[in-house]
């Protein structure tokens, strides 16, 4: 198996130090939950800060520490608190947090902060090319580690890179305010895949691109000088099941018994949030106070449960931001409250169980960034409803994009909030519930599962490039990489690439030009060649056998090896169905001029190069028409190709072929040459950073387009040079 990295400014499991003894915490935060699984790996590894200073640490914590994370499948990067008020509180906190967020900066210690963030992106990025095998995986998470792709793209040229930003992404107006914006966002193209959590954070992202010029976007493809990126949006998803059988837990039981009796015959109003500038934590309050000023009716029979976690007290604004909440509670307790009644119960913080306690006994949930990348807290507490409940969710957050049946609201319109709160607690049963099950569904099957299963399947799938021509410049690059290789693995098809195509497939013998290079190949002991060809073997055998390569016969149904010159049988060799359709495509040919059926060992192909066209796509029709059926039975597919009609096995191709050579050997240099939709599945199954060069014309998922076989020939005489 390949092995997985995860990068990310902090471990799943934080380290403490109480009077000289150390002590492990792991998370339970969704992230850890959706990505624990990928780190369960002999090999694999999660790579981040272990959450305490190393100024607190001995050389003998350390290497507890480093011994203890081990065994958990994860390793630490030691910081010290110099560098965690530099980078982690200045820089990504200071600066980027804000922006990201389309807030105001700060400005101060900005050059000392941006070489610490330099500094310790550069930390992690030495831990990680440690780490990395050469078949590795690395998936680099958020804001705080935006330089790492730059730094490890330089030694891990070949591995699979990605990057996800948990946050919202600004328009480009905003973004290239920063200073080092586009040394930022030129490090993330370093990467093969990078993951956002909307379709806006997309589009700005792409803006962000074409207007540094780094390259064009177009159908969620970056294109650059050489080489693509990926780009699409992830929405990250909770742990539904964690929230959905909460209810069961004891004390989740206890605590909610505990809040129905304390709010009894009042609506209850839930927010939950870290006490974050971002949150909306004002905006939500003032609502409420011209909720309750336009409502009188509605005091003594409603409460607003105002939860904020504390989050980076050390910051002056998030300091700030504390009194301010606490002293507006104060002004709308004292204005409308009663003895027996506090329209506001604000609570710095509250534990699993206690939140979704809270969330069960609220009638509405009330969510309202300014902006968000996708503020969980609001699928959080649908999950945690399980049968009714209303959402007002500001379209700042990520989530609303998903959670169209809120109530959505805009904070730059505040009486849209107020509107929202008196909608809420007088909608029908009906409208709720039906709101409610249709976010309820969408929630359920978007788990954080979900997100990290498809952007780990989308990163370790090959990068779809541009296909360019095949320039000097390019051609230049194939021969320096050869150069430079000591293990290269050769795939060559043979028609269309060493042999034009012609009338007669039996007149196609070989140069002798094209069997001098191939012979100059073999003779190099670096090289392994193969010819991978929809050919005989009798073709293969009597054309190619003494140049030493490697003969692939019939799309991957025989291999030929050239130590032993004995043909060896692949998997999907079963030929007994020839005899049901040889006679079909037959019947077709006798009635189109100038056709024939070959009869291979694994195949039937009609070839039709000198027929007429429209009795040709006439007599195509039927015979796809009448083989339908058949061939889904048979386990069979059926291809057009380069005026050639053919059928074989689904699992006979090129592609399987050329994977079970690569499976034996590490390769520093592969090349594959093709023509047609048969090279296909060679193209897919070589390493994203293989030289894959096709033929003519067509869609491809080669890198390379040559023009004719000539190009192809020359490029071969100059590896041998």
């Amino acid at each position: 198996m390949a092995q997985v990295l995860i990068v990310s400014n902090r471990l799943p499991i934080t380290v403490k130090k109480l009077n000289g003894v150390l002590s492990y915490e792991t998370s339970i935060g969704g992230l850890s939950s959706g990505l624990s699984g990928y780190v369960k790996g002999r090999m694999n590894m999660w790579i981040g800060w272990p959450g305490i200073a190393s100024d607190d640490l001995t050389d003998a914590d350390q290497t507890a520490i480093i011994a203890h994370l081990a065994k958990q499948h994860c390793k630490p990067v030691f910081l010290t608190q110099r560098q965690i008020d530099d980078f982690y509180a200045g820089y990504s906190n200071g600066l980027l947090w804000p922006l990201l967020h389309s807030m105001q900066m700060q400005k101060s210690s900005t050059a000392r902060w941006w070489q610490a963030y330099k500094a310790v992106n550069k930390q992690y990025s030495e831990i990680i090319v440690a780490t990395a095998r050469h078949d590795a995986t690395i998936w680099v998470h958020d804001y705080q580690l935006m330089l790492v792709p730059e730094y490890i793209k330089r030694q891990l040229a070949h591995n699979h890179i990605g990057f996800f930003l948990h946050t919202p992404f600004p328009t480009f107006r905003v973004f290239q305010k920063l200073p080092e914006a586009k040394r930022l966002v030129g490090s993330l193209l370093q990467a093969d895949l990078v993951g956002l959590q909307t379709k806006a954070n997309v589009e700005n992202f792409s803006e962000t691109i074409m207007g540094f010029e780094y390259g064009i976007v177009a159908n969620n493809l970056i294109i650059l000088k050489g080489r693509s990126v990926q780009i699409t949006d992830f929405p990250i998803g909770i742990d539904y099941t964690k929230f959905d059988k909460a209810y069961q837990l004891p004390d989740v039981i206890r605590a909610t018994r505990r809040l129905r009796a304390q709010y009894a015959g009042l609506k209850v109003i839930a927010g939950v949030d870290r006490l974050d500038i971002t949150k909306g934590f004002i905006e939500r309050l003032s609502a409420y106070q011209k909720f309750l000023e336009r409502n009188p009716k509605q005091r003594k029979k409603v409460v607003f449960v105002l939860v904020g976690a504390p989050s980076r007290s050390a910051v002056p604004a998030y300091q700030k931001l504390g009194r301010d909440v606490e002293k507006f509670v104060r002004a709308i307790n004292a204005t409308y409250g009663t003895k027996k009644w506090q329209p506001v119960d604000y609570i710095k913080g509250l534990p699993f169980h206690e939140v979704t306690a809270l969330f069960m006994v609220a009638d509405v949930g009330f969510v309202t960034p300014r902006k968000d990348g996708m503020n969980l807290v609001a699928k959080e507490f649908i999950a945690s409803k399980r049968k009714s409940g209303v959402l007002i969710l500001s379209k700042g957050a990520g989530a609303a994009e998903e959670l169209q049946d809120a109530l959505l609201v805009d904070l730059k319109q505040p009486e849209t909030l107020v509107l929202a709160l008196e909608q809420a607690l007088s909608m029908r049963k009906i409208d709720i519930t039906g709101r409610f099950n249709a976010m309820n569904e969408q929630i359920a099957s978007h788990t954080i599962h979900h997100w990290s299963k498809e952007f780990m399947n989308m990163l370790q799938k090959p990068v779809p490039l541009p296909v360019l021509p095949l320039t000097a410049v390019s051609r230049r690059k194939v021969i320096a990489d050869y150069a430079n290789s000591k293990t290269r693995a050769i795939f060559l098809d043979y028609d269309g690439v060493l042999s034009e195509l012609v009338a007669r497939p039996e007149d196609a013998k070989p140069s002798s030009e094209v069997l001098h290079i191939l012979t100059a190949l073999t003779s190099d002991p670096g090289n392994d060649v193969f010819i991978v060809s929809g050919r005989s073997c009798h073709d293969l055998e009597s054309w190619l056998s003494h140049t030493g390569v490697g003969l692939v016969a019939e799309h991957g149904a025989f291999n030929w090896n050239p130590s032993t010159k004995i043909w060896s049988k692949t998997s999907g060799t079963d030929t007994g169905w020839q005899k049901t359709l040889l006679p079909i495509l037959r019947k077709y040919a006798s009635v189109t001029p100038r056709s024939h059926v070959e009869q291979k060992a694994t195949a039937l192909v009609w070839h039709y190069r000198e027929s007429p066209v429209f009795q040709t796509q006439k007599s195509l029709v039927l015979i796809k028409k009448e083989l339908r059926p058949l061939l889904k039975i048979m386990n069979l597919e059926a291809y057009d190709g380069k005026k050639i009609f053919e059928i074989k096995h689904k699992d006979t191709n090129k592609g399987n072929a050329i994977k079970s050579q690569l499976a034996l050997k590490q390769y520093d240099f592969v090349i594959t040459v093709g023509d047609d939709y048969t090279d296909e599945s060679m193209f897919k199954a070589v390493p994203h950073w293989a030289h894959s060069i096709t033929v003519g014309g067509g869609i491809t998922a080669a890198r390379y387009r040559a023009k004719n076989v000539a190009a192809c020939v020359a490029l071969l005489r100059s590896l041998t040079d």
